[in-house]
């Protein structure tokens, strides 16, 4: 498969996710394929494959440098596994936010551009559903037990 391709196929592949998020946060069926392994399951084999199978790092390639970071990003085979490790943690912190906001009641249409904003840019997202989840309950830490 075309590398242009599988980007855009991974792209696709986590729209169906984010709108379940959006429109039917506590359905059933949001909470098996959302907040389960699925996703996981899906992209992950094609992540490490593309770290691991698909060809050679570039020479110099390194996470201890600018630079190595930079050599490595000029394959674009680690850029589509770059993307795809966007596209997983983004969707991991967006249904984080969504778990988070129902279990301390704050309303899913405050939740929803939040969730947006975590799709596209997602460290913004993240800190614009921190600052809304404070102004509703003033908490700022990330407990899993809702106090």
């Amino acid at each position: 498969m075309p590398l242009e391709t599988l980007f855009k196929a991974a792209n696709y592949a986590v729209l169906p996710f984010w709108a379940l998020l959006i429109v039917a946060p506590r359905w059933s069926w949001t909470q098996r394929l959302v907040h389960g392994p699925f996703v996981l399951l899906l992209l992950t084999p094609v992540y490490a494959y593309m770290l691991f199978g698909y060809g050679p790092a570039p020479d110099g390639m390194a996470f201890s440098s600018l630079y190595g970071v930079m050599l490595g990003f000029s394959a674009p085979h680690i850029v589509v596994a770059g993307w795809i490790h966007y596209l997983i943690f983004d969707l991991f912190i967006g249904a984080w936010e969504a778990r988070d906001a129902q279990r301390r009641g704050i309303p899913h249409l405050w939740v929803v551009p939040c969730l947006i904003v975590t799709l596209m840019i997602g460290p913004v997202g993240l800190l614009l559903y921190v600052i809304v989840r404070f102004l509703r309950t003033r908490v700022l830490e990330y407990d899993e037990d809702g106090n």
